[in-house]
């Protein structure tokens, strides 16, 4: 009686500890604060982390470690015969988030998917209001233009009439910006006039819904309990906000944080004793660049924007900021992490042909200028102001002058959009299709809002023809010729392409980086 009474006891703790553990919030150290939670007004890694990731869905998500496109709240897809228009079965079911302060009458349907992709392609639509501007994403690749019309066939079937094929449409649909906000919700904003709480009071489908924020220490979110995919494993999850790299590795060791990315060389050996803490290396799409504001002087000048990129020392920027876990390159991004990008030669610095082409622009003695860098780092850059003295050195060289200028993330991208600096230290992560990068920052449509702000009428000619075909490889021959016509251009001082590493606390589980995301938050789970 005595050998079972102590199994029986024995039994009884394990199943508490295993309760206590499934029961403990996961905090996450970000790098940044989001500029709100609606990413359809934002195009900030920040903010798709706190908004995109645990608040919505979209109809086409990424499968986890391969990154292909799977169904997502729509169930199938398919194309029309001449590449036109693109019809979506929707899933049933899916419930939105029950907030204080709206709680939904019905399931999600075709409303909310046209409400949704209306309010930023239709500028009579009420949602329009919330960005007076307009929405970042839909500006850069001018979906008001490429989207004629957006039908309700029936309560869970929409079709998306086009002015033009557009092969790579699945992927537009899977983008942050395309996540799916509540009709019902966003009519009763809009006819109160309080629009804005789409992005300060969000409700989504997610697998959580929002409870507090924070600004600069914290945002706290609860699981969703009728999430489709079933509740999320882990109940609360808690974003700590960060920018030192080294508090972010102090909470790490100390247990105080479970999760964080963005890692660089030196937190890595910060955490190479600590048992409790796992390093996972993966290699997504990252292009580190400096994009210099081509309508402002002098940088709408091809030779100065050639001939500062062909200054810079590449390899001694991969060595000083990445310690080496980076590849040098000068296009949009790397033939091993994205299709369609021509093989490269390795790259050192031509300063006696940059001086030739300075003086030729009428710069023989160089001009003062200033680069914007954030404060802190993340994936694409682990140390701006390093990279930014780095560069400065460099083209101190052929007598130019630079300023140096740092501020907080979600100030930088802001300022960025309207065009205010003359170059920004900048980048870009995790596409799956070339023309999330090509249609985000560098076409015409683009220019916008972009921070390159260039418009290349034969660049664009290369883009529209590699979205009219639905076969790959004809497609990738198309956008080598693009990225051939960038390197002429040079709109970007392109700078490395970064390896990337996330730690986690060694006991959870369902870490599986890919390249559309380092991580799921609704897969995450305690042992």
């Amino acid at each position: 009686m005595l050998f079972r009474s102590r199994l029986g006891l024995a039994l009884l703790c394990s199943s508490l500890a295993v309760n206590l553990l499934a029961a403990q919030p996961l905090v996450f150290c970000a790098d940044a604060d989001p500029d709100g939670f609606d990413s359809a007004l934002s195009d900030t890694a920040a903010t798709h982390r706190a908004a995109a990731y645990p608040l919505y869905n979209r109809l086409v998500g990424y499968a986890p470690a391969s990154g292909a496109l799977v169904p997502e709240l729509a169930e199938k897809w398919s194309m029309s015969a001449d590449g036109r228009s693109w019809t979506f079965k929707l899933r049933r079911g899916v419930k939105f988030h029950t907030t204080a302060g709206f709680k939904p009458s019905r399931d999600f349907n075709a409303d909310d998917v046209l409400w949704s992709v209306r309010r930023q392609v239709v500028t009579s639509h009420p949602g329009a209001a919330t960005a007076p501007g307009g929405f970042p994403a839909a500006l850069s690749g001018d979906w008001g233009a490429l989207i004629r019309a957006s039908e309700k066939i029936d309560a869970y079937t929409v079709r998306f009439v086009l002015a033009k094929p557009y092969a790579p449409f699945p992927a537009l649909m899977a983008s942050w910006p395309m996540s799916i906000v509540s009709a019902e919700y966003g009519n009763r904003l809009a006819l109160a006039g309080q629009l804005a709480r789409l992005s300060s009071e969000p409700v989504g489908t997610g697998p959580y819904q929002l409870l507090k924020y924070e600004k600069g220490a914290v945002i706290r979110y609860a699981a969703h309990p009728a999430y489709f995919r079933g509740r999320p494993a882990v109940d609360k999850l808690i974003f700590s906000i960060n920018p030192d790299a080294s508090v972010r590795m102090q909470k790490l060791r100390a247990g105080e944080c479970h999760l964080s990315e963005s890692l660089r060389p030196q937190d890595e050996a910060a955490l190479s004793d600590a048992p409790k803490v796992r390093v996972v290396h993966y290699q997504p799409q990252i292009t580190s660049f400096l994009a210099f504001n081509s309508q402002k002087k002098p940088f709408n000048d091809v030779r100065v924007r050639q001939a500062l990129s062909l200054a810079i020392d590449r390899a001694a920027i991969v060595q000083a900021v990445y310690e080496g876990r980076a590849a040098t390159g000068m296009l949009p991004y790397a033939p091993d992490t994205l299709w369609g990008a021509p093989s490269q030669p390795p790259i050192a610095p031509r300063l006696e042909q940059a001086r030739k082409l300075l003086a030729e622009a009428g710069y023989p003695h160089g001009f003062e200028t200033s680069i914007w860098a954030r404060v802190g780092g993340g994936a694409s850059n682990v140390n701006p102001r390093l990279t930014a003295e780095l560069v400065q050195a460099d083209w101190a060289k052929l007598g130019v002058k630079t300023r140096l200028v740092a501020m907080e993330a979600a100030e930088l991208g802001r300022r960025g959009r309207l065009g205010e600096h003359a170059i920004v230290i900048s980048g870009w992560m995790n596409s799956l299709d070339p023309d999330e990068l090509y249609g985000n920052l560098l076409t015409c449509d683009a220019a916008q809002t972009s921070t390159a702000r260039w418009c290349d009428k034969q660049f664009d000619s290369l883009i529209d023809a590699a979205r009219a075909t639905q076969q790959q490889a004809k497609r990738a021959k198309l956008y080598e010729a693009a990225a051939q016509h960038f390197l002429t251009a040079a709109p970007w001082a392109v700078l490395a392409y970064p390896k990337a590493a996330l730690a986690h606390d060694a006991r959870l589980k369902g870490v599986m980086p890919s390249p559309a995301a380092p991580f799921s938050f609704e897969r995450l789970r305690w042992p």
